[in-house]
């Protein structure tokens, strides 16, 4: 009896996985235990997460601390540089893109503990499902059913992986959230300075021309 081309077909588009029940998956998990190149996997990974908000924090300080002493320098010598009332425009520009920028990169370097996502989407700090290895996320419970549900954890060893990869996860929204944030302060920083600077001179060149008569 031949067998039909395009079932065949169909068949071998389809991977080993998807043609797995959810028992033999459960096994399959199982049987893995403490693989070396698992752990090597989700260790890595933790790392770069950790290491990449670290990198954000040091770029929201830096923001801060250039923030801070442009609108410090503005507020010693802001009466000695704007002598006109139409120097004001591009001041205010300039005070403005300060400020948004030190706001955004102070939210940040802000410590946050929990964050609820959109609809639909599982929270970090859900009682009913805490994430225990963050400590945003058990520390809603009581001890006791933290150590419970540790303990209930460890005894079932295709449940651990999962597990550490919901809290990657969870790690990269936030860190997504930090980069968004940090993007957006420094547009502020880059689009708002120079064009206040730009349209500071300007202004001031033309007032000089037309004081001195050229204009």
């Amino acid at each position: 009896m031949k067998s039909n081309p395009e079932e065949s077909l169909h068949k071998d588009s389809r991977s080993p996985e998807d043609l797995l029940s959810p028992e033999t998956r459960a096994k399959k998990m199982k049987k893995l235990g403490s693989n070396r190149g698992v752990e090597t996997m989700f260790r890595n990974a933790c790392r770069v997460h950790v290491e990449l908000s670290a990198i954000a924090d040091s770029k929201a300080n830096f923001l801060i601390s250039v923030n801070s002493i442009i609108l410090i320098l503005a507020a010693a010598h802001g009466k000695e540089v704007v002598t006109d009332k139409l120097l004001l425009f591009p001041a205010v520009i300039v005070i403005g893109s300060c400020v948004g920028s030190m706001v955004y990169a102070a939210i940040v370097a802000r410590p946050r503990v929990t964050r609820v996502r959109e609809k639909g989407e599982r929270k970090l700090n859900d009682e009913e499902d805490p994430n225990l290895l963050f400590f945003g996320g058990f520390t809603k419970i009581q001890k006791e059913e933290y150590v419970e549900s540790m303990s209930d954890l460890i005894l079932r060893p295709e449940a651990i992986y999962p597990t550490m990869a919901a809290d990657i996860y969870d790690m990269g929204k936030v860190l997504e959230r930090k980069f968004e944030r940090l993007q957006t302060a420094y547009g502020y920083l880059l689009y708002g300075l120079p064009i206040g600077l730009v349209l500071f001179l300007t202004i001031q060149t033309i007032l000089k021309l037309i004081e001195k008569g050229v204009v």
